[in-house]
């Protein structure tokens, strides 16, 4: 009998788009724009920063109401800040970027560009409400001015699918990245660093569907690509590093999977630093791999790490800080530690209540593990309530036949076997025992 670990933690697969340098801009500008843009796709961030901010400041001074050329530095700045995990920073310097190309008459392309931008800050921040207006605001924009085939279209639409496989939205979430990936390999051919970027936002969405074969093949497909058109160190690789990382660990392949989290958390150290959010995410599955070869002092050590940083990036209602509580609190229960492991699963619990999150099936999960902790500790009352209340949510969530009731009412029936009601314990354990026939015969 387990609690509940939340192994895959994703890194988002974003698109952000950058603007080029304007036709009224110097030679000198130019070249400025060029270095920056260069310095962060090679994941020089600091770099990037200090061009964006020496020309801005000089914009400042001969563009003093705000032209074309400072929105455009503004957005390109915010870009840096939003990889840079400055999240508040990258928000006010899009806004500054929207309302100025909000006032130039023909500027709808760069004002969706600014919306595109802002929607995956939102995104990362767990606005998803925010993000879904801003990201489809964006989308009809580069349709209507660009056409529904421009590459910026095909950026919008990956964002949006990237959003909606976030809310577990997946039918909508492959629709949209397909529809994206289509348009860029029409447009750049088979081999480009965006499509690798675009493969990579399906492969994980092939992950949450269960089809692990199919994400891991896609996910080798976008990485090689990375790997011969950048090199294997550069910023893009990643993302994805991690999250195939997370599809080794579901397919008992550890030995590659520690490999590719390994090497993923260099570039992030490398690129962000030691308290970016990215770096956070590949903690938290590098302490997944520790937790299932029982190595429980590391698992401890790199999710304790990981919640420091998004404590602090993200505050502390986001997602991720809930799923991170709850697998401290699966430590604490493989260890016996019950008191302790209730405390987290508690505070993960009032995390998840307090959050946006949209899929509450997480939620039903920490839910399953109070009660299993209750379980324990023979507080029978207590386990039925929790275990209760995960089923239900669980129903509501993911549908009366779902897998994940499964272990729901095993924990349910033992604890009213034990409490004598062996009519509910029976009840209970032949619905479990039809789910899984169920979802045997019909996967």
């Amino acid at each position: 009998m387990q609690t509940i670990y939340w192994r895959a933690q994703a890194t988002a697969i974003s698109f952000l788009a950058f603007a080029a340098a304007l036709a009224a801009d110097t030679p000198a500008a130019v070249l400025e724009v060029d270095a920056a843009v260069k310095a962060f796709q090679a994941g020089r961030y600091s770099e990037a920063e200090a061009i964006d901010r020496k020309t801005l400041a000089i914009l400042e001074q001969t563009e003093p109401t705000g032209g074309p050329q400072t929105a455009a530095y503004l957005n390109n700045l915010a870009s840096v800040y939003s990889s840079e995990g400055k999240y508040a920073a990258a928000e006010e310097h899009y806004r500054k970027a929207l309302g100025i190309w909000q006032r130039i008459p023909g500027s709808e392309a760069s004002v969706a560009l600014a919306l595109n931008n802002l929607g995956v800050l939102l995104r990362r921040q767990a606005r998803y409400s925010e993000a879904e207006i801003v990201d489809r605001q964006a989308l009809k924009m580069f349709e209507e001015h660009l056409g529904p085939e421009h590459e910026k279209t095909a950026v919008a639409l990956n964002n949006l699918g990237a959003l909606f496989s976030m809310q577990n939205r997946l039918a909508e979430a492959e629709a949209h990245l397909q529809r994206g990936l289509a348009i860029l390999e029409k447009a750049q051919g088979k081999d480009d660093p965006e499509i690798a970027m675009a493969l990579s936002g399906l492969a994980d969405l092939y992950r949450k569907q269960g089809k692990n074969e199919a994400a891991q093949q896609l996910f080798e497909r976008a990485l090689g690509m990375i790997e011969r058109a950048l090199g294997p160190m550069n910023p893009r690789a990643a993302p994805i590093l991690n999250n195939l990382s997370a599809v080794y660990e579901l397919q008992h392949k550890y030995k590659q999977a520690e490999q590719s989290v390994q090497r993923a958390i260099r570039i992030f150290e490398q690129t962000g630093g030691p308290s970016h959010p990215d770096l956070a995410a590949a903690l938290i599955n590098l302490a997944a791999l520790d937790f299932d070869r029982h190595r429980y002092k590391q698992a401890i050590e790199l999710d304790r790490r990981a919640l420091k940083i998004n404590e602090s990036s993200l505050g502390p209602v986001h997602p991720v800080i809930a799923t991170t509580l709850n697998n401290l609190g699966a430590i604490s229960f493989a260890l016996h530690n019950y008191p302790e492991a209730e405390a987290l699963f508690r505070q993960a619990l009032t995390t998840w209540e307090n959050s946006n999150w949209p899929n509450r099936a997480l939620m039903g999960d920490t839910l399953r593990n109070l009660g299993m902790v209750y379980d324990k500790q023979r507080r029978d009352s207590d386990a039925l309530e929790y275990l209760k209340r995960a089923i239900a949510v669980h129903e509501t969530v993911l549908g009366p036949n779902s897998p994940r009731l499964i272990a729901d009412l095993d924990a349910y029936a033992r604890v009213l076997r034990r409490a004598n009601d062996y009519a509910g314990a029976e009840q209970a354990a032949v619905r479990a025992l039809g789910i899984q026939v169920r979802n045997s015969l019909h996967p």
